[in-house]
């Protein structure tokens, strides 16, 4: 049977599916490793200044001429590198591993690292943690090296699907004692969540003193209207007047001190 045909979609029996998914697996494993290759090769060029060497003007210049890449590949592939070396450093640090793990699972598409980007420290703070839990439930035993590429894929998966928290933010309060960096970082979400729902529940109760008092009428004749609705909600009456202009506006300022 021949490939034009299984690739038309002709039936292929079972050893031939099992020749055909080891090929495959065989590809991914490749894929993962060149990745991982390139980002270091890439790496060592630009930290060399090659293309100076070689008469370029600038990193972008020598990509386009030598490889046909452009402008915005070739900074990106610098992006590829700075993860996947942070990646390193961070296992290297935490259990003495070097190349060893980073083919067994972790693969880092143009996509992964757009999004990782500016998030390195977040990326390495979660890694971190997550090696140093799995160390400690291995009793201090050696981590196999599918465990750690394993605990690094989730970590970058994790961390692209999770909200970014700004590092501003983060500094904007002091960490207290004790805490790690990565722990610090989902109290710091939560609390923006749950800033987020009380901002939420505050326009609803705006709108529905809107649906009672209409925005035409002033603050101090809608204060006896909504009197008896605050009470029955248990806020304040001022609260709730504030509630309506910040649905009447929509500038959260309208909220400030409450």
């Amino acid at each position: 049977m021949g490939e034009d045909q299984e690739q038309a979609g002709g039936p292929v029996d079972a050893a031939r599916a099992r020749e055909l998914t080891a090929q495959l697996r065989a590809a991914i494993e490749d894929a993962r490793a060149a990745v991982l290759v390139l980002a270091r090769r890439v790496r060592a060029a630009h930290q060399a200044k090659v293309w100076t060497v070689l008469g370029y003007d600038s990193w972008s210049a020598y990509a386009l001429a030598e490889f046909g890449i452009g402008r915005s590949t070739a900074y990106r592939l610098l992006d590829l590198a700075a993860v996947a070396e942070a990646i390193e450093g961070t296992v290297h640090a935490g259990l003495g591993l070097s190349h060893a793990w980073d083919s067994t699972e972790l693969v880092l598409p143009v996509r992964a690292v757009v999004d990782l980007k500016g998030r390195i420290a977040e990326l390495t703070d979660l890694i971190a943690e997550r090696l140093a839990d799995a160390q400690r439930e291995a009793g201090g035993a050696a981590l196999p090296v599918e465990v750690v590429g394993g605990i690094v894929a989730r970590a970058v998966t994790d961390v692209r699907a999770r909200p970014d928290v700004p590092a501003a933010e983060l500094a904007a309060t002091d960490r207290p004692d004790g805490y790690a960096a990565e722990e610090w970082r989902r109290h710091v979400t939560v609390g923006r969540d749950l800033v987020a729902q009380h901002r939420a529940a505050q326009h609803r109760i705006g709108v529905l003193a809107l649906e009672v008092v209409p925005a035409y009428i002033a603050d101090g004749r809608a204060m006896d209207v909504l009197a008896p609705v605050a009470d029955d909600i248990g806020i304040t009456t001022a609260e709730m007047l504030a509630c309506r202009r910040y649905a009447i506006s929509g500038d959260v300022r309208a909220m400030d001190g409450w």
